[in-house]
């Protein structure tokens, strides 16, 4: 699952890599917020203080398909 960088990796590849990098850890942070307030009962904007919908949102975020690399990259 892990790549390594190569020497030969152009400056827009590797910021590709990054890019898709901080999209994910963004998803999972989002997710984390939602299961947390969820946990804690905190009231979300569109919420009224029930914590299966924000637990499905949360879990919606994270069965996303991964994001990859747009080919030729």
């Amino acid at each position: 699952m892990a790549r390594q960088i190569s020497h030969g990796s152009s400056v827009p590849a590797l910021e590709h890599r990054v890019a898709v990098l901080e999209r994910q850890v963004a998803a999972l942070a989002e997710a984390a917020r939602l299961l947390a307030a969820a946990l804690e009962g905190a009231p979300l904007d569109t919420d009224h203080g029930e914590t299966a919908p924000t637990a499905r949102q949360a879990q919606e975020l994270l069965l996303l398909p991964p994001l990859t690399p747009a080919a030729g990259r």
